[in-house]
């Protein structure tokens, strides 16, 4: 039998996250696959129950994998591939060895590439002070991901905490936000899909006055409460990560307000996702005259987020605009 007279072999890029069409860079504790040839003894076997982690062995049919040395927990294993899961090592950044060993017979050290097992920041754009400044987070494989808006406040920043430095020195909030939401990862319920350009960022300038020019620092944190405890722990954080706000003249600033004014979409996502967000980036009275009809929107989410919005406008200018409309101000517990 030629799985009896080969060894193992497999190639750095047959080693991909779970569910992965393609390769990836790995993360400790990842769900991961294995493609390759005399992976294991025909037909191969699997954990007692592969929906429990407690019944996942190191060994199963004489088959063993080694990442950075350590022994992987495994699913199944069979001649043609390996589900495993990774070590909980805190490999980042690295090259590890995996080596896959079959009834002592043992394949080639294969380095495979692990990534970054925090949140990644950027710019998906350039960004201009006084107009939209939306903050890309990337989360780590098999972290989750985010989808904006998390709540019908416009500066709720879903199960994260965003912070803002210059020169060394912290941005507070904008001081005209009349409460803090709490960071919690549910979101509200929407009629469709968001598309994928709309995804993984967040609106700075919701939260943080992003309307000078600079250079800034950024972080992004998760916290997650211990187990029969009201303490707290960071479970996911960014590195300080530098962004850039360039200056924008007034014209530019007319020109991006009104190339928005002049195809506001209908579809609620759209509205939610993109348009209303960056529409409050200018909070002039041109700004306001076009979020006003949306306070009367058919569409409740619609109609909660315009009146959130208010409390990005002066109480003069939203009586001149909009009399009588107060913005709307009952607290989330």
């Amino acid at each position: 039998m030629a799985c009896a007279q080969s060894v193992p072999r497999f190639r750095a890029e047959d080693v991909r996250p779970h569910g992965s069409a393609e390769p990836r860079p790995l993360l400790p504790g990842l769900l991961t696959w294995i493609f390759g040839a005399d992976l294991a003894e025909s037909p191969g076997c699997t954990a007692k129950n592969a929906s429990d982690p407690a019944t996942y062995k190191t060994e199963l049919c004489g088959t063993r994998v080694l990442v950075g040395g350590i022994e992987a927990r495994l699913i199944a294993v069979m001649p043609g591939q390996i589900n495993l899961v990774l070590p909980a090592h805190p490999w980042e950044n690295q090259l590890v060895d995996m080596q896959v060993v079959r009834q002592g017979k043992a394949s080639a050290v294969v380095p495979v590439h692990f990534g970054d097992n925090r949140p990644v920041l950027s710019l998906p754009e350039p960004a201009f002070a006084g107009m939209p400044v939306w903050l890309r987070v990337e989360k780590p494989l098999g972290k989750g991901w985010l989808r904006y808006p998390f709540h019908t406040e416009p500066w709720g920043t879903g199960p994260g905490v965003l912070e803002v430095r210059s020169q060394g020195r912290d941005l507070p909030m904008l001081s005209l936000l009349p409460f803090v939401l709490p960071n919690i990862g549910w979101t509200v319920g929407l009629p469709g899909e968001v598309p994928q350009k709309y995804l993984h960022r967040l609106p700075l300038h919701l939260v943080f006055p992003m309307d000078r020019p600079g250079t800034y620092e950024v972080r992004y944190t998760e916290y997650r409460f211990l187990p029969l405890s009201r303490e707290r722990e960071i479970h996911l954080q960014s590195v300080w990560t530098p962004i850039e706000i360039q200056s924008a003249t007034p014209f530019q600033r007319r020109a991006w307000l009104q190339r928005l004014a002049a195809a506001p979409p209908r579809d609620t996502i759209e509205l939610l996702s993109n348009f209303l967000p960056s529409l409050l980036a200018q909070r002039d009275e041109r700004a306001l005259r076009l979020l006003a009809p949306y306070l009367d929107s058919r569409d409740p989410l619609v109609g909660r987020y315009a009146a959130y919005a208010l409390h990005y406008f002066d109480a003069r200018l939203l009586e001149k605009v909009v009399p009588g409309r107060k913005p709307l101000r009952n607290v989330r517990l």
